[in-house]
């Protein structure tokens, strides 16, 4: 955050328990009751205290170019602080990451990414994982940030604009819920909208004024960012109404009768694809270039649900797609999204 010319740096301790708030949204690490009793007693205290004293001491050192939240701290006190916040900046990143990974996993499980490699590093805990793309993404983008700037302000101006854009979209979100789910009277939701969108859109605005000296960065990695996922969505799009205008008829596979008009092998063959019902054409393809194909075939689709927890006898449903003598199958995998593996090990699952 920056305030005219002075450079004001977030402070540093409550981090260390804010932190809990990401691990317990992508981890489960702690329950409801700690983390809402963490922020109320702990976090939010902190904030005010620490913002109020460097504001305060603004006010007293209008010239001052040091940095103010070290400067704002009594002398004795200057290790004790400094070494918590090296343990809050730990923290930060270790839930970045895992935020970053968990965000990267349920964009892709909902077709708003492109598929990466994901490293489940637990079989206990499903929320564990490791996408070592990203993870080298964020390395190379932090140190070339840094070095491209190397100015405590700059980097200020960018965190402003990234902590902005969080509490705007996160008031986005709450209004979306308190409509949908808590089902809470509209003019409540309106007076909610206006007083907290309000006021971030004021503070937004404030901090784009500095776009050029720091903030430009954010901006356009968001849009990349945006650009990626939306092309992405769209295309995907395209792809599943293909596969639907394309599908076989059923006509044409009672023509072919139960050998498909080839060689059937001894073995299980797995099809993947997007369609619930009906025949992909990319059959069509692999009956007319390999010379056989297998005895018994299934058509494999995973769908990620809405709902909080799949039962395990309602995770994989099966049905036959042809008359019994063509041994032809379709399976529907049905995940949560935070419940998804990799489609690899879906479909080892399938195939045992």
């Amino acid at each position: 955050m920056c305030i005219h010319d002075h450079k004001i740096s977030p402070t540093l301790m409550p981090n260390c328990f804010t932190g809990s708030e990401a691990m317990f949204a992508d981890l489960c690490y702690f329950s409801v009751g700690s983390v809402q009793l963490t922020f109320v007693f702990l976090v939010l205290p902190c904030l005010l205290l620490g913002y109020l004293g460097q504001a305060a001491f603004l006010m007293e050192n209008l010239t001052t170019s040091e940095q103010v939240f070290f400067s704002s701290i009594p002398s004795w006190a200057f290790w004790p602080v400094l070494l918590v916040a090296n343990i809050a900046a730990l923290i930060a990143s270790r839930t970045m990451t895992t935020a970053t990974f968990s965000c990267i996993k349920q964009s892709t499980a909902l077709g708003c990414f492109p598929r990466l490699k994901i490293i489940h590093t637990s079989r206990k805990f499903m929320g564990q994982i490791y996408v070592p793309v990203i993870n080298w993404f964020l390395l190379v983008f932090c140190l070339a940030f840094v070095a491209t700037f190397g100015s405590i302000t700059d980097i200020g101006n960018a965190y402003g604009t990234a902590e902005l854009g969080i509490m705007m979209m996160t008031t986005i979100l709450v209004t979306i819920i308190m409509l949908l789910i808590w089902q809470i009277n509209i003019f409540i939701v309106l007076l909610f909208v206006i007083f907290f969108l309000g006021l971030e859109l004021v503070f937004f605005t404030s901090v784009l004024g500095s776009a050029e000296a720091g903030s430009w960065v954010l901006l356009i990695f968001a849009a990349i960012l945006f650009m990626i996922m939306y092309i992405w969505t769209y295309g995907s799009k395209l792809k599943y109404e293909s596969e639907v205008k394309q599908k076989l008829s059923m006509d044409l596979m009672m023509e072919l009768g139960c050998n498909l008009g080839t060689i059937r092998a001894p073995g299980i063959s797995l099809v993947y694809n997007e369609l619930v019902k009906g025949i992909p054409a990319i059959f069509g393809h692999f009956l007319t270039t390999l010379p056989a194909i297998h005895s018994m075939i299934i058509f494999v689709c995973i769908k990620y649900v809405p709902v909080p927890v799949v039962p395990q006898s309602e995770r994989f449903l099966f049905r036959r797609v042809c008359p019994k003598s063509y041994h032809m199958f379709r399976c529907i995998a049905r995940y949560v999204v935070s419940q998804c593996f990799g489609h690899g090990h879906d479909l080892i699952l399938l195939e045992h």
